[in-house]
């Protein structure tokens, strides 16, 4: 266990704080210069560190300096989503060589098992697409919204798409035996890319709320994920902001997903419309079928009065809900991810004044509030990086 632990902290060192030495290595570990040696000779024949050249002399000679060698592997990351579906292969410094995207249908929804199915053959596809041999693949991460039985891989509940008891993992397994596969929740998976690659590098205690279709969030505190007692930590979006607020999905009135998700932004603008208010949404929907929340993104941006309303109201929930999370946790900080973050520039400003309104006076000094930085596709991003932090964490070994 004090091997693979000096491994951890040696390979960690040299990926985060690269191009490094050794005596560099030996001093920030506290490790012995011999134990140094052996560990990174090690990971040499692995093909995990090289030496890129010499670094200054401080009297001798010049030392080695070591680097990461990123791409000597690489993972499958894989987000869920109820509009799409997002695969990515990455590098460990999360370098995308290869992405897909395809539409999450109603019929998809319908047919939870066929869709696994569907998705597994386009993971599978796009592995021999890349042109990567399968010793090189250190597995694949899966994003998937709502409550997961983490021991039997299936889908206990998700809101997003009225699944109960879906056996998730092993459909995946089935149809990619050869691969080591790790499920998690998509608002983690998320949260855990923007602390390894984004927006959340080097915070200590973080709030990541996903804004997208649905609502959720995660939390990390000194590098690890909270789960809670039963695994249901993070469920930010169903905190309940009107006791007879509109019905949300997952069967309760008046929670926040159901005032501020994307899905409740689009739903919003429906009755508005049936209620007979004019908006340039109207000229939208009957060109494009239905109302999306892009749909009442782009109208706002364009001038839209009742778009701006609708989207205003939208994001005072989130700024409240922020407020109240801030006065509970106090963190450092707060990432905003997600499909609305898009649209940041319409609503960004606003929330923080909201955030300051509600917050209690004195709380939340330190805390930052940032948009995340990875994209589109953060969350498969992030379903990748868990395969590289439990590779990290045992020291270089699957």
């Amino acid at each position: 266990m004090m091997a693979q632990l000096n491994k951890k902290i040696v390979l960690e060192m040299i990926r985060t704080q690269g191009p490094i030495n050794k005596a560099e290595i030996a001093r920030k570990a506290e490790l012995s210069i011999p134990t140094v040696m052996k560990i990174t000779e090690e990971f040499e024949r692995q093909n995990l560190v090289k030496t890129i050249g010499k670094g200054e002399s401080t009297g001798g000679k010049r030392p080695d300096l070591l680097e990461f060698v990123s791409n000597a592997y690489y993972i499958t990351g894989i987000d869920i989503g109820r509009h799409y579906v997002k695969i990515v292969i990455i590098d460990m410094a999360a370098v995308i060589m290869s992405k897909e995207c395809f539409p999450t249908t109603e019929e998809d929804i319908k047919k939870p098992e066929q869709f696994l199915e569907k998705i597994a053959s386009h993971v599978e596809a796009l592995i021999i697409k890349s042109g990567i041999s399968k010793e090189r693949f250190m597995g694949i991460g899966i994003g998937m919204p709502g409550i997961l039985d983490y021991a039997k891989g299936d889908v206990i509940f998700s809101p997003d798409f009225n699944w109960v008891n879906v056996p998730l993992m092993r459909i995946f397994q089935n149809r990619l035996p050869d691969f080591r596969i790790l499920l998690e929740n998509a608002n983690r998976a998320l949260a855990i890319g923007e602390y390894t690659y984004g927006a959340a590098k080097n915070a200590e205690y973080i709030l990541c709320i996903n804004l997208g279709y649905g609502i959720g969030a995660a939390i990390i505190e000194n590098g690890e994920l909270l789960y809670g007692k039963s695994g249901t930590c993070g469920e930010f979006g169903h905190m309940i902001m009107e006791s007879d607020g509109p019905l949300c999905d997952c069967g309760n009135r008046g929670c926040l997903e159901a005032l501020a998700s994307g899905n409740a932004i689009a739903k919003r603008m429906e009755q508005e419309i049936k209620e007979g208010k004019q908006s340039l949404v109207s000229r939208m929907v009957s060109e494009q079928g239905r109302i999306e929340a892009e749909m009442v993104f782009e109208a706002a941006r364009a001038g839209d009065i009742l778009s701006r309303k609708v989207i205003e109201e939208a994001m005072e929930y989130v700024g409240i809900a922020i407020a109240s999370s801030i006065n509970l946790l106090d963190p450092d900080t707060i990432i905003l991810a997600g499909g609305l973050t898009k649209s940041q520039d319409l609503f960004f400003e606003q929330m923080q004044k909201t955030v300051e309104k509600y917050k209690m006076k004195y709380t939340g000094k330190n805390v930052v509030i940032r948009i995340g930085t990875l994209g589109e596709y953060a969350t498969a991003i992030g379903a990748a990086t868990m395969l590289t932090r439990l590779f990290i964490e045992k020291g270089g070994a699957f």
